[in-house]
């Protein structure tokens, strides 16, 4: 049983090596980096989190395979699935991700790091935006980073020093990416890219209007 706040879709993942590609989500409830109340937002480690995580049912994979279904009656063969949260890892153990890795073409995990990830199939990946938390210090091991500017970028150098594939995306403000504080983030993204050799992520999902 796992602690799931929605299943939707379908739609685009909005970031990463697979921005762009159709996908169901699977957000699981509950976070490390903040507890999702509004009046602690401000002193979490996600200040900027646009994601609404408390909550949600107890369901087994049953539940959440019709769930699933239900959202795309046609199959699943052409989709690809993220597996996100909050903090997918406090959760996610190796049957649910076999069992992801087994019905989706392709599979992400949206992860600020902090938790290993247990053992997945070669199709199941791992993103991660590092979070800094006290105590609770960055130990997954990746198959790419994606850094928040500027809000994470102290993280770019062990990003880039790793060998992964490293992208930089502006934090968005609540109002969506506009505003003169997006465009300068965006700027620094740019330079980072043109430096560092790093990729841009912008958001896909919010530059076209679906969840």
């Amino acid at each position: 049983m796992w602690q799931v706040k929605s299943v939707f879709g379908p739609t685009v993942q909005g970031e990463g090596l697979n921005a762009g590609r159709p996908c169901l989500f699977l957000r699981l409830a509950g976070c490390n980096a903040w507890d999702g109340r509004a009046e602690t937002r401000a002193a979490s480690a996600c200040p900027y989190c646009d994601t609404d995580f408390r909550g949600g049912e107890r369901l087994d994979w049953a539940a959440i395979a019709a769930r699933f279904a239900a959202c795309a009656p046609a199959g699943n063969a052409h989709l690809g699935c993220v597996l996100t949260g909050g903090e997918p890892l406090l959760q996610a153990d190796e049957d649910l991700l076999a069992r992801l890795g087994a019905v989706f073409a392709w599979v992400d995990i949206e992860t600020n790091g902090t938790r290993a990830c247990p053992p997945r199939p070669a199709n199941v990946r791992i993103s991660c935006s590092p979070k800094r938390i006290s105590g609770q210090p960055v130990v997954v091991e990746p198959d790419w980073w994606k850094i928040l500017i500027p809000d994470q970028e102290a993280f770019l150098p062990m990003a880039l020093a790793s060998g992964r594939p490293v992208l930089v995306q502006p934090t968005c403000p609540d109002a969506g990416p506009q505003g003169p504080a997006y465009r300068a983030a965006l700027d620094r993204c740019l330079d980072l890219c043109f430096r560092h050799g790093c990729r841009l992520s912008i958001q896909v999902h919010k530059v076209v209007g679906v969840e």
